[in-house]
């Protein structure tokens, strides 16, 4: 399957959704907190918390305030999407990814590993009976309904763009496929349109370098009535098992993730030693990094200034003064090789040298701390334009 297309079918869409609050420019009473879909998370070995409302109201707009014209783009392709989709703009309220770090995995597996959970003040399944007819409107793909503990879980496989033709294009309708639903071009659709289906899939599964499979599926569900889940089958399937109790996140990460409740993102996570492994080689990163337990962290914005801090959970105290010792030495000599670049006096070069001097690493303890203060609009280089 398209990868972009996995992002961008329904986790992009209820992301997208949430960040047309920019164009409207008006802010809806909260319903839940940025921790409600933290604790709806299944068992992970890390979990993100993203307050949806505030990064979409507060942090992107001051990022983009020294360029005017990139965040009139993207209000501007924010507004489309919410003329296209009629997805409220104010229902999103928080966000949060959970995932395992899992070494068993079959070398060049492109599977997620992960579930993202979104909650807010919306019916889940109007909302997911939107994003299809959206996705309907760009796309062909076969959609299957599983049944699992009373909740409906959409399977989405085999997705082929449409090709958008100035004189017709092929009517979309639904039917039977397998023991599924499939989503497809009607069957009045001409060869020719056919075709050219065919021939857009097949260059970009070639420029994707992402074969298709028949057993390569995303899942979505809504898993009770303000949240939905979106990710593999499995994480999907996870995620209802925890909002009925069982397999629920842990309790740890949650307190870990929530040692600065105001921030904007959130983070903890704990690294299994199957994942990193004891490295016995001479190389001192690989060790730095097999010493490397646990960490937690956040993001928060204050004004126009961004700050951040990620403590590293190390197996010593010793292991955490040498990471420390380390990093600012790469710090260091980032700083004078980078001055003498011909980088230094760009957009791009300036930030960076900012970051720089904002940086701080320090151990305490067996924990690395890594925190940092910048003017939040320095980063805007380094976004991908709209």
């Amino acid at each position: 399957m398209n990868r972009k297309f996995y992002i961008s079918f329904l986790a992009g869409a209820l992301a997208l959704a949430g960040a047309v609050t920019l164009v409207i420019g008006s802010r809806a009473g909260r319903a839940a907190s940025p921790n409600s879909a933290l604790s709806a998370l299944p068992a992970s070995d890390f979990i993100i918390s993203v307050d949806v409302q505030r990064t979409l109201s507060e942090t992107i707009p001051t990022l983009l305030s020294s360029n005017p014209a990139e965040l009139s783009k993207l209000n501007a392709a924010l507004d489309e999407f919410q003329q296209k989709t009629g997805i409220n703009p104010r229902v999103f309220e928080s966000v949060a990814i959970g995932g395992s770090l899992n070494p068993t995995t079959t070398p060049g597996r492109r599977e997620p590993n992960g579930v993202v959970i979104a909650r807010g003040s919306f019916n889940a399944t109007e909302l997911l009976d939107a994003a299809f007819t959206a996705a309907q409107k760009e796309s062909v793909f076969d959609k299957e309904e599983q049944q699992y503990e009373g909740k409906t879980i959409f399977l989405i496989n085999n997705v082929r763009r449409l090709k958008k033709e100035k004189d017709s294009s092929p009517a979309i309708q639904s039917q039977p496929s397998g023991n599924g639903v499939g989503v497809g071009p009607s069957k009045d659709a001409t060869l020719s349109s056919r075709s050219s289906l065919e021939i857009v899939e097949g260059q970009h599964a070639l420029q994707s370098g992402v074969p298709r499979s028949s057993t390569d599926k995303f899942a979505v569900a809504a898993v009770d009535g303000n949240t939905i889940a979106v990710g593999s089958p499995e994480s999907v399937r996870a995620a209802i098992d925890a909002s009925l109790g069982r397999n629920r996140v842990d309790d740890e990460l949650v307190r870990l993730a929530s040692q600065s409740p105001n921030a904007i993102v959130s983070f903890s996570g704990k690294i299994p030693p199957s994942f990193a492994g004891k490295q016995t080689s001479d190389n001192p990163v690989a060790r730095y990094l097999a010493s490397v337990r646990g960490f937690y962290g956040s993001f928060n914005s204050i004004g126009s200034d961004a700050e951040t801090l990620i403590p590293l959970r190390t197996e010593s105290a010793q292991q955490a003064s040498d990471i420390s010792q380390a990093i600012n030495s790469l710090k260091s000599l980032a700083a004078i090789g980078f001055a003498q670049s011909a980088e230094a006096k760009t957009p791009r070069g300036e930030s960076f040298s900012e970051f720089i001097k904002g940086l701080t690493v320090t151990s305490q303890n067996n924990e690395v701390q890594i925190s940092a203060r910048f003017p939040l609009p320095t980063v805007a280089p380094f976004v991908r334009h709209f």
